[in-house]
């Protein structure tokens, strides 16, 4: 089961982000589907430890490459804030509360999660950094 559908408007001009924004969206929709399936404790460790875990991993290799590539800035530094709060909202609000056993905030943090990358991804690393990269490399 999806709750969110890999498509082309979610298509950057770099390649490797594509690939790991769809491992992204393949570990929530696992999120998702151990949900459905019933198997609520399982979803949560899953969100917690893979979700936050490679998305940490994704936002650090973002950041290299758009350093690498000289991103502006000013730009470069507006993209690391919205990965800053998008993980210390997670880590520092929601995560705490999910351990304790707060199905509210769970299913807080997954419509969070789902929202905040859909909108991050097309307007901060497709029409962002994607558009930049095209027309300048």
């Amino acid at each position: 089961m999806e709750i969110i559908k890999w498509s082309d408007d979610l298509k950057s001009s770099v390649n490797a982000f594509n690939e790991e924004h769809k491992v992204l969206i393949d570990t929530i929709n696992q999120v998702y589907t151990l949900l459905k399936e019933g198997k609520r404790e399982e979803a949560k460790k899953t969100l917690i430890e893979k979700v936050v875990s490679y998305t940490n991993k994704h936002f650090t290799h973002e950041e290299e490459v758009m350093g690498r590539y000289n991103y502006p800035k000013e730009k470069l530094e507006g993209h690391k804030k919205m990965h800053r709060f998008f993980v210390k909202y997670l880590l520092e609000t929601l995560a705490p509360e999910i351990e304790k056993g707060d199905d509210r905030k769970f299913n807080e943090a997954l419509n969070f999660i789902v929202g905040w990358l859909i909108m991050h991804i097309k307007n901060m690393d497709v029409n962002g950094y994607g558009k930049w990269y095209k027309e300048n490399n």
